[in-house]
C-alpha cells in the first residue's frame, strides 16, 4: 500500500467532526483492545522479525495503537466510495445546513495526512464528481474532505 503526504487546510467543520469522530474510534479500540492482547501482538511481532533473521531477534517492540486524522479520513472514504450522485446530494445539503458550535477548541487546521494513495486519487476524483454545471473551477479538495468526514460522522455518530 503507498502513501503519501499530504497537508490539506480543512474547514472547522470538517476538523469538528474529524475531532468527534477520532475520539469515538480511539475510544471504541481501547474498549476492544486490553494490555493482554498488546503484549500478544507484540509476541507476535517478535517471532515474525526472529523467522526473517535471528539477529532481529534483539529488536525492542512497543505497540502504541492510536487512531490518526489520517486513518479517519481513509476509512471514511472507504466507507462511502461508493455513494451514488444523488446521495452526495443528500450530503451537501445536510452539510449546508449543519450547526456546530464555533467556539470549540479543534487544533491546527491543516493536520499534515498521510494516504494511501487510492485514497487521494479518488478524493481527487470527487473534486470533478462534485462540480456542478455552473462552476468554472472543480470544488476544493477542503470541500470533499468534509462531507466526506460528514457523511461518515452521520453513519458512525448518527448526529
Amino acid at each position: 500500500m503507498a502513501r503519501d503526504y499530504m497537508s490539506i487546510r480543512l474547514s472547522y467543520e470538517a476538523k469538528f467532526w474529524l475531532e468527534k469522530l477520532q475520539g469515538h474510534v480511539q475510544q471504541v479500540l481501547d474498549k476492544s483492545i486490553d494490555e493482554k492482547e498488546i503484549d500478544d501482538m507484540e509476541i507476535i511481532l517478535k517471532e515474525y522479525l526472529e523467522k526473517i533473521s535471528d539477529s532481529l531477534g534483539g529488536v525492542s517492540i512497543t505497540n502504541i495503537l492510536k487512531v490518526s486524522a489520517s486513518s479517519i479520513i481513509e476509512k471514511a472514504y472507504y466507507y462511502t466510495e461508493n455513494y451514488s450522485l444523488e446521495k452526495w446530494l443528500e450530503i451537501d445539503e445536510l452539510v449546508r445546513n449543519s450547526k456546530i458550535n464555533s467556539n470549540l477548541e479543534v487544533g491546527t487546521l491543516t493536520p499534515r495526512l498521510y494516504l494511501d494513495k487510492e485514497v487521494i486519487n479518488g478524493l481527487e476524483q470527487y473534486r470533478y464528481d462534485f462540480k456542478k454545471d455552473n462552476m468554472v473551477r472543480v470544488v476544493k479538495m477542503s470541500y470533499v474532505i468534509k462531507n466526506v468526514l460528514y457523511a461518515y460522522h452521520l453513519e458512525i455518530l448518527g448526529k
